[in-house]
């Protein structure tokens, strides 16, 4: 681990903040108070809090986004190399500050992958002549050498983040900012990424603020943590083995993940032996997209009571697949049936009262303006009573700290916060099946926490779970693991038996949980020879 290599006295300062707040309403009610915090000079800092409490506004403020963009207020002074932000040209401190967001689509603007990264250098003035060449180089910076001509909207999460991160390096900014950036990379793309990430800073010497629920693979190269509290404020500022180990009460209440190295409270529990009635059963599933094959002869038996996982690497099939269980895809053969009947044959509302489904990114779920309207939704179309609703919908709210954000537009939330909404409207009613495309994307430690017992009592309910997910440490509470590769099942079983497969492993992309490899990081060749 990197032990405090920086002596502040010694670098220049790059970004100041100085008593700086801001408001989405009314800045007499701030997100963020007070803040007053430097960002020095060739420095990784790692910037943590809980869902919800500011950590992707600050760096929309950084970067002068925030509060043009929005309906916000803002008051106290930030400075980028002593000049105060507002006074800078439009666009020119986007270019010295770099952001890749959580969500890459929210920044890119045109079709294909070249054009993307040809767009980002017309904003800066680059001649056309230098273009192929940079635009090339910065694909193989990012392994997204083979992807020039493809279309953006084709790419899987994870390698939509790798474009994203091509762009804003064209730009060469002074300060890079990583907005939960591996949040849709498989396991052994976020060691890449993260790996990449080190070599960048180590070559350029540039400074890094990186926001993540977890810090584990960050560590080996962070100088400092800023930890901001619920209340809007930086409530720690320190090296990360002395916050870690002197703190962890504090980050705790908070409800921030601890590095698994720090933590020796892990989530832990073992698998009850599911019941042999099966809920679901899939049957030599095909399906093709643009006459490319996505899945290809599918057999899986979900039975009541089973919690199971499936991974794989990025564009592996997984979400596809859920989409086919749901019924929201058809397969060009083969049959998805629940409860001895084929979807086909369900009546659409019956099967959304025995089936619950969360997709990868909730937006594409939400069709109200509150988040009580978003949760009560189904029921209502349910026909169930005014007095059940507002019984169920009291609970969820508090269930997923969303209380007090009752009568917001769910559009609003944290990205933390919609994931939590889109779980919260899936468990309106106690389905037969829960499906979910990343259940922990974007969640802070209590959030995770809550929701997986939530889980583990619809589980020992008889509940069927399956989670489509790159979390390894959550993978292994499964009962069973589902590898999908290339569209195909390449291991199903139990999760002891899939640590040992060390080839299956490698080629899938995946990682052992941290519990099994004994905290020790692996070295990226690994997965890439």
């Amino acid at each position: 681990m990197k032990m405090g290599q920086h002596n502040h006295q010694e670098e220049e300062s790059l970004v100041t903040l100085k008593e700086f707040s801001f408001a989405y309403d009314s800045i007499s009610n701030p997100l963020l108070s007070n803040l007053d915090f430097t960002l020095y000079n060739n420095e990784v800092t790692l910037l943590m809090g809980a869902s919800g409490c500011g950590k992707s506004t600050i760096a929309l403020c950084l970067n002068g986004l925030y509060p043009e963009a929005v309906e916000g207020e803002s008051a106290g002074y930030i400075f980028f190399k002593g000049k105060n932000i507002t006074k800078f040209p439009q666009g020119v401190l986007n270019q010295r500050i770099g952001i890749v967001f959580q969500d890459p689509e929210s920044q890119f603007c045109m079709i294909t992958v070249e054009d993307e990264l040809a767009f980002t250098l017309e904003n800066i003035n680059t001649p056309t002549s230098k273009m192929t060449g940079l635009i090339t180089e910065a694909l193989q910076k990012v392994g997204m050498e083979d992807y020039k001509d493809c279309k953006l909207h084709e790419l899987s999460g994870g390698e939509k983040q790798k474009i994203a991160l091509a762009a804003v390096l064209l730009l060469e900014p002074e300060l890079l900012i990583l907005d939960e950036a591996t949040v849709n990379l498989d396991p052994a793309s976020t060691l890449e990424f993260v790996q990449l990430i080190q070599s960048i800073q180590a070559e350029r010497n540039m400074a890094i603020m990186i926001i993540d629920h977890q810090a584990d693979d960050w560590l080996d190269f962070t100088d400092r943590i800023l930890i901001i509290g619920k209340e809007g404020r930086i409530i720690a500022d320190d090296h990360p083995d002395k916050l870690f180990t002197e703190r962890k009460h504090l980050l705790k209440q908070e409800g921030i993940f601890l590095p698994k190295m720090y933590d020796n409270d892990t989530l832990v529990w073992s698998p009850s032996p599911p019941t042999s009635d099966p809920v679901m059963n899939l049957k030599g599933i095909r399906y093709n997209r643009k006459k490319k094959q996505v899945l290809n002869e599918i057999n899986m038996d979900i039975m009541r009571g089973e919690l199971i996982s499936i991974v794989g690497q990025n564009g592996a099939g997984k979400s596809t697949l859920l989409e086919v269980m749901a019924s929201i895809l058809k397969p060009d053969s083969g049959i998805v049936s629940m409860l001895g009947k084929p979807l086909h044959q369900w009546n659409e509302n019956e099967l959304r009262k025995r089936m619950g489904f969360v997709f990868q990114n909730p937006e594409h779920q939400f069709i109200t303006d509150t988040v009580y309207d978003e949760i009560t939704f189904g029921m209502k179309l349910h026909h169930y009573s005014e007095e059940r609703i507002q019984q169920t919908a009291s609970l969820l709210l508090k269930q997923f700290r969303l209380d007090q954000h009752k009568f917001n537009n769910p559009f609003a939330l944290s990205g933390g916060q919609k994931r939590r909404l889109s779980v919260a409207t899936a468990l309106d009613d106690t389905p037969d099946i829960l499906l979910f495309d990343e259940p922990t994307f974007g969640q802070d430690a209590q959030a995770t926490e809550n929701l997986m017992k939530i889980i583990l009592d619809l589980k020992v309910k008889g509940i069927a779970i399956v989670f489509v997910t790159h979390d390894m440490n959550l993978a292994a509470l499964s009962d069973r693991i589902f590898v999908l590769h290339k569209g195909e099942v390449a291991f199903s079983g139990k999760p002891d038996n899939l640590w040992k497969q060390d080839a299956l492993l490698r080629y899938a992309r995946l990682r052992l949980p941290y519990h099994i490899r004994g905290g020790q990081l692996e070295e990226v060749y690994d997965y890439i020879h």
